[in-house]
């Protein structure tokens, strides 16, 4: 027994052993860039695929319209059996018997003009489909503003939760100092106090900041469809110094080439064209429409007789009897007495050569053929017509002011955030001056704090105002990044910090 329980443990040891190394646990770091981060998201994001799934809906529009100059042909067949009076196909005369009959036949139909609505159409479906693609891009780029929005947020955090910690050690140092120089009895115990209340507040400044970094991990990840047991962390960047050469001249120059290659306006424009093709299709509608039609027919019957012509042969004259007499007075033919009655004859067309009723042979000699050509000429049909045309030039109106209502929107969103760049540039080119000087004048501050110059709240207050500054140093700073990013981005520069 211990040898199949070692065996049977081993095997077990195997199994788990390879499970776990194929299934990646949720304790795994994500590493992340920008470009992943919005790949991901791109893949991921349930407005994306949806419309990935209109740019194939639309495809199969496309095919379907061009597959419309193609004939159509159709086959059909029926079988009935029927009890009562009924004609008989072979000799047009009543029966009254049971019958079986069997029809086939094979069609086909090929429109040749119809108002050229088949062309407009499958240039309709065509621009169509160009916008679903449009519309695709439109909404890969909004959610690649939203990651880089997300991701940007992630390092504002990141770097405002260091200088967080670095603020948190200085009061930790300078409370140690000045313990000592309480016990010493050069500095009131109320100076450590105050120390100690500020540590405090700068311990919560530092859990403030964890959370707000892990709402922002939380946010990048909702992004990204991740589970929120997902660990990620993003890979930081160089980030130099923003310059104010980075702005770009004007908000009209980024308009001008944002509106060149912007998904969304090249979307409008082509629903606009779209719109065009479909009023051209509904005017098509008033013209006549000519078809090509042909087939071929044929059928079956039970009370066909036993002999029926034979398919293709030629029909022959003969005289035969109609089944009529004449009497014939006396005297009128020598030789034949009065009252005498002679058969009526006649000459008719007969088969000259017939076969057995047998079901394909009845098929082949009930086979006819057909070609014709149909016109349908619209005179009055209930001004349905005429309301397809209306409709069409509303439509066509609509896409017209949607292309403008777009045009304005983006010429609106690229101003805002140009604005937006150059108040957070100004901000944290005022902010730079800021701290240089506050932090000039808290070391000024620190030095006269350790000689007793000045107390504790003189000191907390100092540092508390460059505290802030460098916190309003960092979020001017990304502000402005996160502007310029995306001041690039609606200019078709590369992404990337």
């Amino acid at each position: 027994m211990k040898p199949i329980l070692l065996t049977l443990a081993f095997c077990i040891f195997l199994v788990t052993t390879a499970f776990s190394q194929t299934q990646p646990t949720s304790q795994e770091v994500l590493q992340l860039s920008l470009l992943e981060s919005i790949d991901r998201a791109i893949k991921n994001n349930i407005a994306v695929r949806q419309t990935q799934l209109q740019v194939l809906g639309n495809q199969v529009s496309l095919t379907s319209s061009k597959l419309d100059f193609a004939p159509s042909l159709n086959a059909s067949t029926s079988a009935s059996y029927s009890v009562g009076r009924t004609i008989n196909p072979f000799s047009n005369e009543f029966v009254d018997q049971p019958v079986q009959q069997q029809n086939m036949s094979l069609n086909t139909n090929l429109p040749l003009f119809t108002g050229l609505q088949r062309i407009n159409a499958v240039k309709q479906n065509q621009t169509d489909l160009e916008v679903s693609q449009y519309n695709l891009e439109a909404s890969k780029d909004q959610v690649t503003l939203n990651v880089i929005q997300a991701y940007t947020q992630i390092l504002f955090n990141l770097e405002l939760l260091e200088t967080s910690r670095l603020q948190l050690q200085t009061s930790e140092l300078q409370l140690q100092r000045t313990e000592k120089l309480v016990e010493a009895g050069s500095l009131p115990i109320a100076n450590r106090l105050q120390l100690e209340a500020q540590l405090a507040n700068d311990e919560l400044n530092v859990v403030n900041a964890e959370n707000d970094l892990e709402l922002a991990r939380l946010n990048l990840k909702q992004l990204m469809q991740l589970p929120e047991s997902q660990a990620i962390e993003i890979i930081v960047p160089e980030l130099p110094d923003p310059s104010l050469d980075a702005l770009p001249p004007s908000a009209a120059l980024v308009y001008d080439e944002a509106i060149r290659q912007w998904a969304g306006v090249q979307s409008t424009q082509l629903q606009v064209q779209s719109a065009r093709y479909g009023l051209a299709v509904a005017k098509g509608g008033y013209y006549p429409s000519i078809s090509l039609s042909a087939g071929v027919f044929s059928q079956y019957s039970s009370i066909a007789p036993d002999q029926i012509p034979r398919a293709g042969t030629d029909n022959i004259t003969r005289v035969v009897p109609t089944g009529d007499f004449l009497e014939v007075p006396g005297g009128l033919i020598p030789d034949v007495a009065d009252g005498t009655r002679i058969p009526v004859l006649t000459e008719t067309q007969i088969p000259s050569e017939f076969t057995e009723n047998t079901y394909t042979n009845q098929l082949d000699f009930n086979l006819r053929r057909f070609v014709s050509i149909d016109m349908r000429i619209p005179i009055f049909n209930n001004w349905q017509v005429r309301s397809s045309v209306a409709n069409a030039r509303l439509n066509l109106e609509s896409a017209m002011l949607d292309e403008i209502d777009q045009q304005n929107q983006l010429r609106q969103t690229i101003e805002q955030v140009y604005l937006d760049a150059k108040v957070a540039a100004k901000t944290y080119f005022a902010n730079q001056r800021r701290v240089a000087s506050l932090d000039e004048a808290f070391r000024n501050t620190e030095t006269r704090y350790q000689v007793g110059a000045i107390d504790a709240v003189d000191f907390n207050q100092a540092k508390n105002d460059l505290n802030q500054a460098e916190s309003d140093l960092i979020r001017a700073k990304f502000n402005y990044i996160f502007s310029l990013k995306v001041l690039d981005y609606y200019r078709g520069l590369p992404l990337g910090f």
